[in-house]
């Protein structure tokens, strides 16, 4: 996607003669003024002349301030907002994804495997606190795990709306009220069923509404598929990626899926391809399937070096470490607690700019070694395989 153009609405006023400061709006009214010969003392010494100057100029200056920042702004997608720009998309047939919560399924694992073990509806499984904050899921339904079964896969919801819900595999993992006869509850890979999602913001709500002009037919078009793909809860129009070359043959073509936070499951990707192609939302004769974006895996290690490390008693140490773990897992995407830059297809990972992120998370960070050079990817998006974490003394 194409950045999108930044314009000074005052310029633009003042380009077409428009009169934009105080000074200029009041030497404007002093030349009506003149000119009409109603008012012949105009002195800047008379209280009746600056009372009638401020009357008549204080109103122009918040209708060109009202004309610029608000009416102008609002009349182009580019620059739309809030209500304005979802009635712009209103008019392309664009409709706000709401705020939704996270699905999925969490393994139970049972302390005894001859065991008849029934966990309730509402057990919570949560994960440990991440940059302050604790994710819980909860069972939606009463489930029996009969004898002979080790484990079992339960179905789960987020305990709120939210995309900062689909995280990666192994981090809901703490029962905080035990249930009788289990002794493990963990995410694993492909738990996401149907990932959560904020209300959708402003900008991604302006690109989808953006794409809806490319739309020159009803198949055939990266457009059309990339509305579709788009509406689907949990992704964007700037998260979805095409491979043309015939994957499969002439007449093929793969999509690939990105999600801000988590891992893309794959019943999440079935759900979509069914979607797409047995639910008839296709081109004739197209073969267009998706697919979770390909992934690098890294082992990267962090020192971590402070001022005076002295003067961190051992809990302050740990929740520094954790905290910076926290940080650079999100950037990672697996989770999506800090506002950080993220690894990106076809993009560079700098490693020097997440050093300034966690210096700016955490003052008391003195200095950073990675073990790892930028990342440069193509079509794939770059993962943790281990991560480790540890303060270093000088």
């Amino acid at each position: 996607m194409t950045d999108k153009p930044q314009v000074d609405f005052i310029e633009v006023l003042k380009d077409a003669g428009v009169p934009t400061t105080q000074e200029e709006v009041s030497q404007q009214f002093d030349d009506i003024v003149k000119a009409e010969g109603l008012i012949t003392n105009t002195s800047k010494m008379s209280p009746f002349w600056r009372l009638v100057t401020t009357i008549v100029t204080t109103p122009v200056m918040w209708l060109i301030q009202a004309l610029a920042g608000t009416v102008m702004a609002n009349m182009f997608l580019a620059t739309a907002s809030g209500k304005m720009l979802r009635l712009i998309a209103w008019g392309v047939n664009i409709t706000p994804k709401p705020a939704s919560a996270a699905e999925g399924v969490i393994r139970f694992t049972k302390e005894d495997a001859r065991a008849v073990v029934t966990v309730p509806a509402g057990t919570v499984v949560q994960t440990e606190r991440i940059n302050g904050v604790v994710y819980a899921l909860a069972t939606v339904a009463d489930a029996t795990i009969e004898s002979g079964q080790q484990s079992a896969l339960i179905a789960v919801k987020a305990a709120g709306a939210g995309g900062a819900y689909n995280l990666a595999p192994g981090y809901y993992r703490i029962l905080p009220v035990a249930v009788g006869g289990i002794i493990r509850a963990e995410n694993e890979d492909d738990w996401l069923t149907v990932p959560g999602a904020d209300e959708e913001p402003d900008d991604e709500l302006r690109e989808r509404a953006r794409n809806q002009f490319n739309l020159v037919g009803n198949y055939h078009t990266d457009a059309v598929y990339r509305s579709m793909i788009a509406g689907v809860v949990g992704l964007s129009t700037e998260r979805v990626f095409f491979l043309h070359d015939a994957p499969r043959g002439p007449g093929t073509a793969n999509a690939y899926l990105l999600l801000d936070t988590g891992v893309t499951s794959q019943p999440f990707i079935d759900a979509v391809n069914d979607y797409i192609n047995t639910q008839g939302h296709h081109g004739h004769g197209d073969d267009m399937q998706c697919f979770a974006m390909p992934e690098t895996r890294h082992d990267l290690s962090v020192r971590v070096f402070v001022a005076n490390p002295d003067n961190l008693n051992a809990e302050e140490q740990a929740a520094l470490l954790g905290g910076i773990d926290d940080l650079i897992r999100c950037a990672f995407r697996e989770n999506g607690t800090y506002d950080v830059k993220k690894t990106w297809p076809y993009a560079r990972f700098s490693f020097s700019n997440l050093g300034r992120e966690i210096h700016r998370a955490f003052p008391v960070v003195d200095s950073l070694r990675f073990s790892l050079d930028d990342i440069v990817s193509q079509l794939s998006v770059p993962r943790l395989a281990s991560l480790q974490v540890g303060l270093e003394h000088d």
